[in-house]
């Protein structure tokens, strides 16, 4: 068993499971043990159970009366609803982009897409795939909204689960041309295009799904995090 010094404060913790989450390193429907987790944080059971309250709220994990906390896993239904509100919010936060975006704006999301060129060029599935997330969540970030932002924030982390449980954790559910391609619609002030491209773009990744029902396996979470913390 993995056992670490204290990593600070619930914030910490929080940021730290919150990514393993949304960058797909525990799986949907594992179960949070306590006793391992708090071996593995240096905490007492009283900060852990707030910080699992906290990932409860954002529905990235679920609490059962007198079973524990477990990470979400998702239903086809949600699945639908995930995706039917990033298109909601996405489309709107690429429109605002378009209609306001300036070169500094404009300067990071290209040097986003040379990490994911260079991701997919050296063929780093992993980190592809943590960055095609990152995409959206930057776009929302340099939109100005923190709403959009946090809202982004949730969703990508459940849109995660759901790709890690209705499809290969290690595929990149997104086209090599597809970000891109909203990038130059907002570089050049064309928000009717980047509208229409991050729909066809997101029905695109619900539509990469295949339902079922796969269980998984006994799962090493101290090595998840020893990897993070280290």
């Amino acid at each position: 068993m993995v056992k670490t010094k204290s990593v600070g404060d619930n914030q910490s913790i929080y940021d730290l499971m919150f990514a393993a989450i949304a960058n797909r390193k525990l799986p949907p429907g594992l179960k949070l043990s306590e006793e391992r987790l708090c071996r593995v944080f240096g905490v007492s059971r009283t900060r852990l159970r707030e910080v699992f309250f906290r990932l409860a709220q954002d529905r990235i994990i679920t609490l059962k009366h007198n079973r524990g906390a477990y990470v979400t896993r998702p239903t086809a239904r949600d699945a639908t609803e995930v995706f039917a509100a990033r298109r909601a919010i996405e489309v709107s936060v690429v429109e605002q982009l378009a209609n306001s975006a300036g070169a500094q704006v404009i300067k990071r999301l290209e040097q986003h897409l040379a990490e994911e060129a260079s991701a997919r060029s050296e063929k780093d599935h992993a980190r592809l795939t943590q960055l095609t997330g990152d995409f959206h969540l930057l776009l929302a970030e340099l939109s100005g909204n923190s709403i959009y932002h946090d809202i982004v924030r949730r969703l990508t982390a459940l849109s995660s689960l759901i790709i890690y449980l209705y499809d290969s954790p290690s595929a990149s559910a997104c086209k090599d041309n597809e970000h891109s391609n909203i990038v130059e619609a907002i570089s050049s002030g064309d928000a009717i295009t980047a509208k229409s491209l991050m729909l066809e773009h997101l029905e695109h990744v619900e539509k990469s799904l295949k339902i079922d029902d796969e269980e998984q396996d006994d799962f090493d979470i101290e090595s998840v995090f020893k990897e993070m913390l280290s």
